[in-house]
Order: structure tokens, then sequence, then C-alpha cells
């Protein structure tokens, strides 16, 4: 679901019920639907209260009172005591701090690795504009010392005439 967002955004868990709720049309249920019908309504249907200032999933609201021991589209062994120890209970997604450290070193030595890589091309730059100026320079040389040559070539040659 995830990959289907357009911002590659988690669903929440309000999209999440809807979805995993869906009945096909020309199928035969054994069980009814009459229930979760309504609860989709509620969910679509909620709205916050003027005064509350944080933003509240409306699954939540709707869906408030759990099953003992277990939440729903958590996945398998999270409990609501699992979801306040981690995140208080107002998150929708939850990831260990352990697991969340490892992400924030990795970005600083991502950010490192960059200024490393940064540097390395500057001085790459640095170093092929040297490079280009000691060529420059050799040629200069080069031509210089070939016209000194010729020169040296030209006054033999005179003073072998000359003899």
């Amino acid at each position: 679901m995830k990959n289907e967002d357009p911002n590659h955004e988690f669903p929440t868990l309000t999209i999440m019920f809807e979805d995993t709720r869906k009945r096909t049309d020309g199928r035969i249920y054994v069980g009814t639907y009459d229930d979760t019908a309504r609860k989709l309504e509620q969910v679509k249907n909620y709205k916050p209260l003027e005064d509350e200032s944080d933003v509240v999933d409306p699954y939540m609201v709707v869906m408030n009172k759990e099953n003992d021991g277990y939440h729903r589209l958590y996945g398998r062994g999270v409990t609501n005591r699992l979801i306040k120890k981690v995140g208080g209970g107002d998150t929708s997604y939850m990831i260990p701090e352990a697991l969340m450290e490892s992400f924030k070193v990795n970005e600083v030595e991502r950010n490192q690795l960059i200024e490393m890589k940064k540097e390395i091309q500057e001085d790459h730059e640095k170093k092929n504009a040297e490079l280009e100026a000691m060529q420059i320079d050799i040629n200069n040389q080069r031509e210089k010392f070939e016209e000194m040559i010729r020169e040296f070539k030209e006054q033999q040659a005179l003073e072998c005439r000359s003899f």
C-alpha cells in the first residue's frame, strides 16, 4: 500500500481497515457484512471535536475497544500495552528506538561520506588543474628546446659551409 501511494507514505489505519474489508461483487460470503459496513460508515463520517488539538485517526475513535490483548491492523503479537510502551499509543506505526538510532547513525555516516566525497572531488579538480598547467609548461619548454636545437643546427650548418 505504501508503494501505491503517490507520496510513498504508510497508509493510515482507516485506509488499511477499508482496504482489508472490501467485498468482491458477485461473490457469496458466509458471514454478514452489516457490522463492518456500519463501522466503515462511522469511520468515513467521523468529524473530530473542535477542542481536539491532536490529529486523531478516525479508526482509533470508532474501534476504541479492542479484544483482549491484541490490537488490530498492527500485526501479530502487538498488544495495547506494547503500543503504549513504545509510542504512547498516538502513532499508527511503531519503530523500535534502537532501529531509529541506527538510522540516525547511518545518516550521520552518510553525511560524512558525502563530505569526504566532495573533498576528494575538489582535490581531484585541483590536481587536474595543476596537471594541465604542468603540461602547458612542458609543451612550452619543449617548443623552446626544439627552437634552440633548430637554431643550433642552422649555426652548425653555417659554420660547416664557412669552412
